[in-house]
């Protein structure tokens, strides 16, 4: 029977070294209990490191770590221990990526080191390393930032702003942040960025992982169909889709059928939806400020006024400048009918106060938003005969 000696390490990394030999059994009974490493394994003790994994091992007298590569079997001096592993190599696919943080300094595929022998480390930098490359160990001081990541897919109607990497589609984009001044060419070009400054990357593309850019997320193209308009406001000063300037603050709407995404500088406000008239119903609109409307006709702010299907067969109101009252219905007159218009609106749509006008069937019209009737009421002509 042999003596078990077991290193300082955690119970699920020690329980893949073996240290002497021992018995599938006495194995068990070990990984199955909860016995403490009582330290550091002894000299002349093997380290069995199985294929596709490494070690650290730490030299206690200049502090300095180096990797071990297996498959192998290693046998510590006095003054060595393993301060890390077994770990299995980071292996990653053709769609796979990581972040390393603090990564080694390399000249070609070469790895430098110090004077001391210990390997040369970025600190405060990151490496993004992506597939297509053979599986590869941690060196010390090197940290795996969050795992493997899968390359996020962008599709052509959406869009994504960059924090790591991404393919993009047709209806999708990637917004992408600058995390220093930078030039990049993800849009193919060679392109100076600032620190801070975002960007999209309209879909469909492929985008590959650099240091020194973050994918803010994934935008969804909006899709407007007929009669749908999108509310935008300006953020901040740029040019919009259809080469308008923008100023900070200014809203407008964009009404082209299809799928949008909203450039950088535009908050969606909401989608407004047009509004149909015809014979039997008008549309009641009042201004909230003074604009120019799409008629080129001036709006006082407050002023009402009603638009028919002679102006326009379906108008979106343009809820920043204008708001929607309601539909108005016509006054139908037969031939034995008539009525008197009170206050009635001049050619510039204001009222008229006192001015009155008789109205005699058959006649169908529209009562402006300023006008009323006469009692409210509609008269016959017989009647008014007849008390005569």
């Amino acid at each position: 029977r042999t003596t078990l000696r077991w290193s300082s390490m955690d119970r699920s990394s020690s329980a893949n070294l073996v240290y002497g030999t021992c018995s599938n059994r006495e194995r068990d009974i070990f990984q199955r209990s909860d016995l403490q490493f009582p330290g550091p394994l002894a000299e002349g003790n093997p380290v069995r490191i199985p294929p596709d994994c490494f070690v650290h091992v730490m030299d206690t007298n200049k502090k300095i770590a180096r990797v071990l590569l297996g498959p192998q079997n290693y046998t510590l001096l006095a003054c060595e221990q393993v301060v890390f592993g077994p770990k299995k190599l980071i292996d990653l696919g053709d769609s796979w990526f990581c972040i390393i943080q603090n990564p080694v300094v390399k000249n070609g595929d070469t790895v430098e080191h110090d004077e001391n022998g210990a390997v040369k480390l970025r600190f405060g930098a990151t490496e993004v390393r992506k597939g297509r490359m053979a599986p590869f160990p941690l060196y010390p001081g090197e940290k795996l930032e969050g795992g493997l990541g899968h390359f996020t897919v962008v599709r052509a109607e959406t869009g994504l702003v960059y924090e790591n990497c991404c393919a993009s589609f047709a209806l999708t984009a990637c917004r992408l942040r600058a995390k220093i001044d930078i030039v990049e060419d993800s849009l193919g070009l060679p392109t100076k960025r600032i620190a801070n400054q975002e960007w999209l990357l309209p879909g469909p593309a492929t985008y590959f992982p650099t240091d020194y850019v973050e994918i803010v997320r994934v935008l969804l193209a909006i899709v407007l169909v007929q009669g749908e308009s999108l509310h935008l406001e300006a953020e901040q000063a740029h040019s919009d889709a259809e080469g308008v300037s923008r100023v900070v603050g200014e809203q407008w709407l964009y009404e082209r059928e299809g799928p949008y995404i909203p450039l950088i500088g535009q908050k969606v406000i909401g989608k407004v939806v047009a509004l149909q008239t015809n014979h039997l119903r008008a549309l009641h609109l009042c201004a909230k400020r003074t604009f120019v409307d799409r008629f080129n006709k001036k709006r006082p702010a407050g002023s009402h006024w009603l638009l028919t299907a002679e102006d326009t067969d379906t108008y979106t109101p343009f809820p920043a400048y204008e708001a929607f009252m309601g539909f108005a219905h016509p006054t139908t007159l037969t031939p034995t009918q008539y009525c008197i218009v009170c206050d009635v609106a001049g050619a510039d749509g204001q009222p008229q106060l006192g001015k009155r006008q008789l109205v005699k069937g058959p006649a169908n019209f529209f009562l402006q938003p300023c006008e009323t009737l006469l009692q409210g009421e509609i008269f016959v002509r017989s009647a008014l005969i007849k008390s005569c």
